[in-house]
């Protein structure tokens, strides 16, 4: 069975993903740069966010909506597309 995307996203954060320090940000993948995710976030923000081989991600691309967990320092530890190029 498969569990669709906003509810996984839910049990994540309803199991205190944010507890471990660990930041919840949704938005729209504006540019990806190697390393770099550049992010414009629900709330209007551009964020910059580095990930590297622990970041469990869903496969995205420029202009994809997506729901990341960030660390205090911009680290991305799990991106989820949660909606298609627009």
């Amino acid at each position: 069975m498969r569990i669709p995307r906003w509810i996984l996203a839910g049990l994540i954060s309803a199991m205190g993903i944010a507890a471990c320090g660990l930041d919840g940000v949704t938005g729209r993948v504006l540019q990806i740069d190697g390393n770099s995710y550049h992010i414009h976030t629900m709330e209007g923000k551009d964020l910059r966010v580095h990930v590297d081989q622990s970041s469990r991600m869903d496969k995205v691309s420029a202009g994809d909506q997506v729901h990341l967990y960030l660390s205090k320092d911009g680290h991305a530890a799990f991106i989820q597309k949660i909606g298609p190029n627009e």
